[in-house]
C-alpha cells in the first residue's frame, strides 16, 4: 500500500456538490483532493439536465456560460385525461448541458488549487478512536491501493452513496425512496422550443411522470420517473417506449441513459466527527421533482463555508459542523421536508383523483412563481382535495420506514 497523502480536505466525488465545496475551501487556502470514480467529469450524463428557477441559480452560476443550452420560458403539466395547464413564465430556468456544468465547476475547484484525481474510487473510510480521518482509496486503471488522510472528508457520491452510510448518517436506500429513471435524447422533434413539459399517468409513468425538457436546435430529453414498486414489473425503459409512442413518435432517438433519483425525507444530521455528506448523497435533491443540481451548488457552498470556520476553530467534531446541518434545514431542508410529504401523497394518487387534484392546483394562485413551486400552498390544495389521503398517506410514509427492510439493489431500467 502506498505511503499515505495528508490533504486538508478530501471530497468523495465530482458531481455540483463536491467540487463546488471544494472550491469553496480551495480558494480560502485549504489543500483539497477530490476523488472521482468515472475517468472523466460529467459523463456519463445521468440527468434531465433542467435547473431552476432563473431567480436562484443566478446567485451562484454565470448563465451566461456555454453550458446553457436553452432558456425556459414556461411549463405545461398534462394530466392523465389530457387536459394542459400551461403556465408562461420568461426566463424561468433553463436546460445545460450537464457535462459542460460539472466540467466547469470542476474546473474553477482546481483553479482555485485543488486536485482532481478521476479514476480513483474511495473504498472506505479511515478512523482514529471513532473519528472520521481520512479515506481508502483505489486506483482503477492499475488497482493501486492508498490512503489519504484528511481533517474533513466530504461525502458527495451521489444517489447511489456509499460514503454516508460508512460514516454512520443513513442506510440503506429503500425501494420506496426512490424512482427509477430511463431517458432518450431525441432530435428533429417537432415539440414547443420553450415549455418544459410534465406528463402525468399510471399508464406511461406509475408513481411518477414523464418529462419533455427541449434543449434547443430541435433535441429534447424525453424521459420518465417511475416507483419501482408500482412498475407491474416492467422496467423504466418499457415505460419510456409507451411515452415516447404518445409524445413524440417520429423522433430520432438518440443517446439512451437511465439511473434514478431519490425520494427521500431529509437527514436528521448531515455530519459526524470529521465527515459531512453534500447533495444527493445526503437526500438533498428536491424529494417531490427530483431536481438536485442546484440543491447540491447550494449545500456546497454552506459546507465549504463551515469547513473553513472549523478550521478556524480547529475543532473537526461533528458539534463543529453541525451549523452546515443547521444552516441547511433553515434554508432548503425546511422546504424539502415539506415536498417529501406532498411527493408521498401527490404521486400515490389514482388517475381519476390527480385529475380532479390538477384542476384544483391550476386555480391556486400563487403555486408557481418565479421563485419556484410553492411547497406549503401545494400540502394546502393535497389537504383541501383529499384530506383523508393526506393523513393515511403519511401514516404509510411513517409505518414504511420503520418496517421495510426491503433495500434498492439496482435500477430498474
Amino acid at each position: 500500500m502506498m505511503t499515505d497523502e495528508r490533504f486538508d480536505v478530501v471530497v468523495i466525488g465530482g458531481g455540483p456538490g463536491g467540487t463546488r465545496t471544494a472550491s469553496g475551501v480551495s480558494r480560502l487556502g485549504l489543500s483539497t483532493l477530490i476523488l472521482e470514480k468515472r475517468e472523466r467529469i460529467g459523463y456519463p450524463v445521468r440527468c434531465a439536465e433542467a435547473i431552476g428557477p432563473a431567480e436562484g441559480i443566478a446567485r451562484y452560476i454565470d448563465v451566461k456560460e456555454p453550458f446553457v443550452t436553452s432558456v425556459v420560458n414556461g411549463l405545461t403539466i398534462v394530466s392523465p385525461d389530457g387536459k394542459r395547464y400551461q403556465k408562461e413564465m420568461k426566463g424561468i430556468g433553463y436546460i445545460v448541458d450537464r457535462e459542460l456544468l460539472d466540467l466547469h465547476i470542476a474546473e474553477a475547484a482546481c483553479s482555485n488549487g485543488a486536485v482532481l484525481r478521476t479514476g480513483h474510487q474511495a473504498t472506505g473510510l479511515i478512523r482514529e478512536d471513532g473519528k472520521v480521518v481520512g479515506v481508502n482509496v483505489l486506483e482503477l486503471s492499475t488497482r493501486r491501493k492508498y490512503r489519504v488522510q484528511s481533517k474533513i472528508t466530504v461525502g458527495s457520491d451521489g444517489v447511489e452513496s456509499l460514503s454516508p452510510r460508512w460514516a454512520g448518517l443513513k442506510g440503506p436506500t429503500r425501494v420506496d425512496e426512490i424512482f427509477s429513471c430511463a431517458q432518450y435524447l431525441v432530435e428533429c422533434v417537432d415539440l414547443p422550443d420553450k415549455y418544459v413539459e410534465f406528463h402525468l399517468s399510471s399508464t406511461f409513468a406509475p408513481g411518477g411522470y414523464g418529462w419533455v425538457f427541449p434543449k434547443g436546435n430541435g433535441s429534447a430529453n424525453i424521459g420518465v420517473g417511475i416507483n419501482p414498486e408500482l412498475a407491474s414489473g416492467l422496467t423504466a425503459r418499457d415505460y419510456l417506449e409507451k411515452f415516447m409512442d404518445r409524445v413524440c413518435p417520429e423522433g430520432d432517438r438518440k443517446r439512451f441513459v437511465c439511473g434514478g433519483t431519490l425520494l427521500s425525507d431529509s437527514l436528521p444530521s448531515l455530519a459526524v466527527d470529521g465527515f459531512i455528506a453534500v447533495g444527493e448523497a445526503a437526500n438533498q435533491n428536491n424529494p417531490f421533482t427530483g431536481g438536485g443540481i442546484l440543491n447540491a451548488i447550494m449545500a456546497g457552498d454552506m459546507a465549504a463555508t463551515t469547513i473553513c470556520r472549523c478550521f478556524e476553530k480547529g475543532d473537526f467534531s461533528s458539534s463543529g459542523l453541525s451549523t452546515y446541518t443547521k444552516e441547511w434545514k433553515r434554508n432548503e431542508g425546511r422546504m424539502n421536508k415539506r415536498f417529501y410529504l406532498a411527493g408521498k401523497v401527490f404521486y400515490s394518487l389514482d388517475d381519476r383523483t390527480m385529475d380532479k387534484v390538477l384542476s384544483a392546483l391550476n386555480t391556486r394562485e400563487g403555486l408557481i412563481t418565479r421563485k419556484g413551486l410553492g411547497s406549503a400552498k401545494l400540502i394546502g390544495v393535497l389537504l383541501r382535495s383529499s384530506p383523508s389521503l393526506l393523513g393515511k398517506t403519511l401514516m404509510k410514509a411513517l409505518s414504511a420506514r420503520k418496517r421495510s427492510r426491503k433495500t434498492f439493489s439496482g435500477l430498474n431500467t
